[in-house]
């Protein structure tokens, strides 16, 4: 189901996947009642001081049962407010075990922001890490 934001979740922190039932969508995750939750379903995601994480385990049962599951993660300070991101990164559990730059398929584990975007991922080039 696509969920509108129906919180202010500005400023607040979140984790972010890439829906894996709605093509070009972004889930968004966010605590509520100390349990995470999914508040949003957006097609454009903005994050700050975001860390990229993968759950190895989910990333193990992807090439043991060659089928889809969530484990790949934006975490960062949700945002309003575009930046100028302009590097692209990607993530295939299939080639390597972290984000990395399209480019030159070097490893990207932070950045100062993030665009989640259709299907796409876009970090600050400054700021990879």
């Amino acid at each position: 189901m696509i969920r509108p934001l129906t919180i202010d979740l500005e400023g607040q922190q979140v984790k972010v996947y890439r829906n894996l039932k709605h093509n070009g969508y972004w889930s968004v995750l966010y605590k509520v009642d100390g349990k995470e939750r999914v508040v949003a379903t957006l097609p454009d995601v903005h994050l700050q001081n975001v860390k990229l994480e993968v759950k190895e385990a989910g990333r193990q049962r992807v090439l043991r049962d060659r089928c889809k599951n969530v484990h790949a993660f934006a975490k960062g300070t949700f945002t309003s407010i575009p930046g100028q991101p302009l590097t692209a990164i990607s993530y295939d559990p299939y080639t390597a075990c972290h984000f990395f730059r399209k480019e030159d398929r070097r490893a990207v584990y932070s950045a100062s922001q993030v665009r989640l975007v259709g299907n796409q991922a876009f970090a600050t080039i400054s700021d990879l890490l």
